[in-house]
């Protein structure tokens, strides 16, 4: 029976990393979470380089991809690296899966899904789709990750601290 009930974005996050995990194998589930209102990252040990989804409700689409936001050198490896390994990673993915680089220091390899209500069902197949992602792209993250200085660091130690400014 399909679940029409709509989702708060909280709600939904919250089901898409939860179907998320129960779709990896053991070794797979084990990753972090990080959610503001409009997105939900994933990752394994390094912030920087982490899977996400954001509901663009302004651009009206959904995308669920594999960020590469460490700096200008590992950004570049990255893309590098994944571009070589795109026609595997289309066979395995399907045909909508696109590779680009955004800046200098930041790039995705991504699929885009028309923005709609968030339901159970979405959650579900946004789930289902991350955990197949996560499974093709992973092995070669890992691989790329051994090869490439990371810029930035792997902790969340290594933020730029914000500075405030007191009001006169």
């Amino acid at each position: 029976m399909a679940s029409t009930t709509r989702l708060t974005r909280r709600e939904f996050f919250h089901d898409v990393v939860a179907h998320t995990r129960a779709a990896l194998p053991g070794d797979l589930a084990s990753f972090q979470t990080y959610a503001t209102m409009n997105l939900v990252k994933l990752h394994y040990g390094q912030p920087r380089l982490h899977y996400e989804v954001w509901t663009n409700a302004r651009d009206n689409h959904i995308e669920i991809g594999l960020h590469f936001e460490d700096g200008p050198e590992s950004t570049e490896a990255l893309i590098g690296f994944f571009d070589r390994h795109i026609v595997e990673i289309k066979h395995e993915l399907g045909p909508d899966v696109e590779l680009e680089r955004w800046t200098p220091s930041w790039g995705h390899l991504f699929t885009l899904l028309p923005y709609q209500p968030l339901t159970e069902d979405l959650a579900r197949e946004v789930g289902e789709r991350l955990a197949r992602m996560i499974a093709v792209l992973q092995p070669l993250l890992d691989e790329a990750s051994a090869q490439v200085r990371l810029s930035r660091g792997t902790g969340e130690g290594n933020r730029r601290q914000r500075r405030y400014r007191r009001g006169r």
